[in-house]
C-alpha cells in the first residue's frame, strides 16, 4: 500500500510539490498518541496529545525526505489466465456410485417442493 499520493502534479524541477502522507494515529496503553508513517516503521513518534505527534511525525518525514524524490513507476504485471472455479470441480463425481443416487434424491426433493407451493398457494 502507498503512503504518499500526489496532491500537485509531478513536474521536474519544482521545488514546492507536496504529497499527502497518510498516517496511523493511535492511542498506547498508557494514553499517550502514537503516530506511525505505513511502509516506514522507523518513522513513528509518540507524543502527549494529537496535535503535536502529528506536527513531530510531519516534521520527522520533512527531514527524512529531504534531498529525495518520490517516483511512481508503471510496473507490467504478468498475464495470469483467469480461472473458472466451476471447472477445476467439474466431473470430481463423475464415478462416484452415489451420484445417480444424490440427483434422484435432488429431483424428488424438489418435485416435493413444488408440491408445498402448489398446495399453499393454489392457482385459480
Amino acid at each position: 500500500m502507498n503512503s504518499f499520493s500526489s496532491v500537485t502534479p509531478q513536474i521536474k524541477n519544482q521545488d514546492n510539490s507536496e504529497v499527502l502522507v497518510n498516517v496511523i494515529v493511535k492511542q498506547g496503553s498508557d494514553g499517550r498518541i502514537i503516530a506511525i508513517v505505513p511502509g516506514l516503521p522507523e518513522l513513528q513518534v509518540e507524543a502527549s496529545d494529537r496535535k503535536t505527534a502529528l506536527s513531530q511525525i510531519q516534521q520527522r518525514l520533512e527531514t527524512h525526505l529531504a534531498g529525495a524524490e518520490i517516483v511512481s513507476l508503471p510496473i507490467k504485471l504478468p498475464f495470469v489466465e483467469p480461472k473458472n472455479p466451476w471447472l477445476e470441480m467439474a466431473g470430481v463425481f463423475k464415478d462416484d456410485p452415489q451420484f445417480q443416487q444424490m440427483l434422484e434424491a435432488i429431483e424428488s426433493y424438489r418435485h416435493e417442493l413444488d408440491r408445498d407451493i402448489e398446495d399453499d398457494f393454489p392457482q385459480e
